[in-house]
């Protein structure tokens, strides 16, 4: 174990999993271009005619290996799969193997608020069995929490230190730095382990940086869900940045973009959060099939309980160590609140979410600044707001605090890149700008205006009824997961894929 990392936990529940030192020490040497080959030998020679014996004579190790690449696909039919069964609605029980980047409980920053809501979903017809990374010893206590929704939850803890050290290394490899930032050896062995026990149907993948795990699998169908695509954030992040970081980031975006393409060409078929996304990834992947599987939002927990309003307040919900909310709040308090505050005096900002960053604390001195930090609930904060603000600069995908927003029926003030994340109409229930001076104006309407702010506090909440339950999201991922897992397993070359015929609908399903 890394000195720096922490203890795993071990809970006493048997489906929980926090994974230990490994003994395949072996599997520890073996680096990433090699693992496939190593779990490919290993099948084969126990499932096929080598058993026992040593490498075909007359063969180089490396013809050897070719050969047995090409009966992998035999070796994952010819040991067959779990037997399926069919639940109660008729839908066929399939083991899937969800593979995500954190812990997917509590549902508390945007993509465990996603990988909460599928794990949970997909638990109730199906076996799944989640693979994570856990932000260090606090992230491990949520395991417990997590395996409620699960089949089982193996976790391995990371710490920031040794991910940077490993982003450092790869500078020079030619490899995604953010990939490398999560590669971790016992998860990879976590999953061969398990896979040797229980043979998935379906493998789900949830973000780019963590298809790794899920690379050497390829005679099992494989989900890619990017959600949204990172290669194009990275490059707005440069954009922000210094000219070291910015050249830092430049290289990751071009890097990751290379790996994306790779995996969505790999993989049985990609999914992404909404029509903005989809768009980019069919400008940039052509003739790669993708679906939309978009966000949602619990309606019934995030609905207004009717207090009271503080008069002027404006709120910014968001993890407050994450670059794009720090530089957005940051530009708020700069350029916007000040306008805001010569026209209504009373006017104060609420800046609730985890993490806060010292330049986020330094923010709290100025007149009308209140920071939280870590709160066990946004909802008394929101529904005593006003109006909500995303003035984010920087942001790929489906902003959550909109939507939560917007179902507490707050009326909200985005940015261009904030609002098209989102299939709202301007106007109902979110007003958009990126000018300081615009969105300031519109700030001071909705806070001078009562009339004018309950008519959109009114359209907010019934654009998310319409548009974002997550019973339509879902019910999109299970179309895919039915008609990719139907599809009988053919081995797909780099050069060529055949498309599931159940497929041919979902590709081009509207956005929600």
């Amino acid at each position: 174990m890394d000195a720096s990392e922490p203890e795993p936990i071990r809970g006493t529940d048997p489906r929980l999993h926090v994974c230990e030192q490994p003994g395949w020490a072996r599997m520890r040497r073996i680096m990433d271009g090699n693992r496939r080959r190593a779990w490919v030998s290993r099948a084969v020679r126990r499932n096929c005619a080598f058993s026992g014996r040593a490498w075909p004579c007359g063969l180089s190790r490396y013809i050897c290996t070719f050969y047995l690449l090409q009966l992998t696909h035999v070796v994952n039919l010819t040991r067959g799969c779990p037997t399926r069964e069919k639940t109660p609605a008729g839908v066929i029980k399939v083991r899937i193997f969800f593979v995500c980047q954190r812990v997917p409980f509590p549902p508390d920053r945007g993509d465990k608020i996603v990988t909460f809501q599928e794990v949970r979903h997909l638990s109730q017809r199906h076996e799944v069995h989640v693979f994570c990374l856990a932000d260090g010893a606090a992230d491990l206590a949520n395991v417990a929490g997590a395996v409620e929704h699960a089949a089982s939850v193996t976790a391995v803890p990371v710490t920031k230190l040794r991910s940077r050290l490993r982003s450092l290394l790869a500078l020079g490899s030619g490899r995604p730095l953010s990939v490398a930032a999560f590669d971790k050896a016992r998860l990879h062995d976590a999953i061969i382990r398990k896979y040797d026990e229980a043979r998935p149907d379906l493998i789900i993948v949830f973000s780019c940086n963590v298809a790794q795990y899920a690379e050497h699998f390829a005679g099992v169908p494989r989900i890619m869900q990017f959600h949204d695509l990172d290669s194009l954030k990275w490059a707005q992040f440069a954009t922000f940045k210094n000219i070291a970081l910015k050249w830092i980031y430049q290289i990751e975006a071009k890097r990751l973009l290379a790996y994306e393409h790779s995996i969505a060409r790999r993989f049985s078929h990609s999914l992404v959060c909404n029509a903005v996304e989809q768009a980019d990834f069919e400008r940039l992947f052509p003739g790669i099939e993708v679906s939309l599987v978009g966000n949602g939002v619990d309606l019934e927990h995030f609905q207004s309980s009717g207090m009271n309003k503080r008069p002027g307040s404006i709120i910014f919900t968001g993890i407050m160590d994450y670059f794009p909310n720090v530089d957005g709040v940051t530009w708020f308090c700069d350029e916007v609140l000040p306008r805001v505050q010569n026209r209504v005096p009373e006017a104060s900002l609420t800046i609730c979410g985890n993490r806060p960053t010292a330049a986020i604390l330094r923010l709290a001195k100025r007149r009308g600044i209140n920071v939280t930090g870590w709160v066990p609930d946004t909802r008394p904060y929101l529904d005593s707001a006003e109006v909500c603000v995303a003035p984010l600069r920087v942001a790929r995908g489906v902003q959550n605090k909109l939507l939560e927003a917007l179902a507490m029926g707050l009326p909200c003030v985005a940015s261009g890149v904030a609002w098209r994340g989102t299939a709202v109409p301007k106007g109902a229930g979110i007003l958009v700008s990126d000018d300081a001076a615009q969105f300031a104006e519109h700030v001071i309407r909705l806070l001078q205006m009562a009339t004018f702010r309950m008519a959109m506090a009114g359209k907010a909440r019934a654009a998310v009824e319409t548009m974002y339950r997550w019973e339509t999201q879902l019910a999109a991922l299970d179309s895919v997961v039915a008609a990719v897992t139907e599809w009988p397993r053919k081995r797909r070359t780099s050069c060529s894929r055949q498309t599931p015929p159940q497929l041919d609908a979902l590709v081009n399903l509207p956005a929600s």
